[in-house]
């Protein structure tokens, strides 16, 4: 006994009137009480493992929601630190080739290197002076073995 009785109401409003108003309607429209017994414990066991379903996801953002927020708060430390100081170089630069530009005309390029030269010249000076080490004068920049100059072994 297939047919339109055998099918069971919808709960689009779960007010309990209107459950047991169409629950009423399906038992006098020919449904069996089987039937509906059928649908509300699979509604039951459905509910159930949805809500295991949503206990095991808050678990998982439990993990995951610090690990994001400390990968947002990295990004926006090296932004802070290191990117946003880059682009005030940048700028600086930029400015400071176009005055060049300016000023010396087809020989800024020429210009350019000699002022580049000039500042590894001061800074390979600061090294090989005795009171500083070889590290770079950069700080938090760790001492590399082609950075800065070779000091003897002290030890004797």
């Amino acid at each position: 006994m297939s047919g339109a009785a055998d099918k069971l109401p919808r709960g689009s409003d779960p007010a309990p009137n209107s459950v047991l108003t169409g629950t009423i309607g399906f038992l006098n429209a020919g449904g069996t009480l089987g039937t509906l017994l059928q649908g509300a414990i699979f509604g039951t066991l459905v509910s159930v493992f949805t809500e295991g379903v949503n206990v095991i996801q808050s678990f998982g953002n439990l993990v995951v929601s610090p690990i994001d927020a400390t990968a947002d708060a990295t990004i926006a430390t090296i932004s802070a630190t290191i990117i946003e100081p880059l682009g005030i170089v940048e700028t600086s630069a930029a400015a400071s080739a176009t005055s060049i530009g300016d000023q010396f005309g087809p020989f800024a390029f020429i210009v350019g290197i000699a002022i580049l030269l000039a500042g590894f010249w001061i800074l390979i000076q600061f090294l090989e002076e005795d009171e500083t080490s070889d590290t770079f004068i950069v700080p938090g920049f760790p001492d590399l073995p082609f950075v800065g100059v070779d000091e003897e072994n002290d030890e004797g």
